[in-house]
């Protein structure tokens, strides 16, 4: 039901905002963009938008110069909202969005998301938003295009880090080998995403890798604008997948990542191997996610949060197991 109610509506809307969440990682793009091209393509008038645009390291995609960090004088007859958690998540364009009291239709792939949309297409199996408008685009007959398949063969390669999470199925493979048919360029992908890291990441990592700790199987690091300042790395960049790195560490079940923000926020990576539960942390102090993939964006000071966050991530260790075999 929730599939034909977003159908009626794109059917019915000749003005679309596309729009995903801030501090977007490739899922977000590549599905913003993904769909962006569909709809182009069956004739929609089409907007993109995300606060402060695409990061550099994805601008290799067909279509990312298009993408707007604001919806100014922008009208619209609906908005599509991919890769969102919560409305929240959307960020300035959305509020600017919603400010034009037009429905919208909320498509995602975390389990914990609050459902604010007109339609909700939210489905918590896939790997990847990306995945999700794949499966629409089949279920509503739409053509795969080559743009298409390679923004959404970004999204998937990206969010299963090239297909090594526990949530990678058979399936999975197969609709990758889809969007490879369609026109979706694989090795060009890897080598623009999970194989490539800007030169200020790098030197972002040697600012942050002094304050890395690791107790009771919990490792964490601070990320502080001043790190982010010396190593010339700006808002909207994120910091290269330091959170699974950390994870790789031996002893490590549970990882975190805190980033000072401006206006007093802190921006929460969690990822746990399996066996282990982060999205219960994420999703109390405001955020979600996935079981092993989860975040949150939180008032306070960098002191602060680490002393009350490290210890419920301690305890998300100590009541799992990790999985063997």
């Amino acid at each position: 039901m929730e599939r034909e109610r977003a159908r009626t509506l794109l059917e019915a809307a000749s003005r679309v905002i596309v729009l995903t969440h801030v501090s977007p990682d490739g899922d977000a793009i590549g599905t913003l963009l993904g769909i962006g091209h569909a709809l182009r393509h069956l004739g929609k008038t089409v907007t993109l938008a995300v606060d402060e645009g695409v990061p550099p390291g994805l601008r290799f995609l067909p279509g990312s110069a298009d993408v707007r960090d604001n919806l100014t004088g922008v009208q619209a007859d609906l908005i599509v909202a991919v890769d969102c958690g919560d409305e929240s998540r959307m960020g300035e364009v959305g509020k600017a969005a919603r400010a034009l009291a037009v429905p919208l239709i909320n498509i995602d792939h975390h389990p914990t998301n609050t459902r604010f949309g007109d339609a909700n297409i939210v489905e918590g199996r896939t790997v990847a938003s990306a995945e999700v408008v794949l499966d629409l685009l089949d279920t509503w007959h739409w053509p795969l295009t080559p743009d298409v398949a390679q923004c959404l063969l970004c999204g998937i390669v990206t969010d299963t880090l090239c297909f090594r999470t526990s949530n990678v199925t058979a399936d999975t493979l197969g609709k990758a080998q889809r969007l490879m048919q369609a026109g979706g360029d694989l090795t060009f992908v890897v080598q623009n995403t999970v194989n490539r890291m800007s030169t200020d990441i790098i030197r972002l990592w040697a600012q942050v890798m002094p304050t890395v700790r690791i107790e009771d199987h919990v490792i964490w690091a601070v990320v502080t604008r001043e790190a982010r300042r010396a190593a010339n790395v700006n808002g909207s960049t994120k910091d290269g997948g330091l959170v699974s790195l950390l994870l790789q560490a031996d002893e490590a079940y549970i990882s975190c990542v805190l980033t000072e923000k401006d206006g007093d926020k802190i921006e929460l990576s969690f990822r746990a191997i399996p066996g282990f539960d982060v999205s219960q942390v994420a999703t109390s102090l405001g955020g979600g996610g996935h079981v092993q993939a989860s975040g949150a964006t939180v008032s306070g000071t960098l002191s602060d949060i680490e002393r009350q966050v490290i210890p419920m991530l301690k305890e998300a260790a100590r009541a799992g197991s990790p999985v063997v075999g």
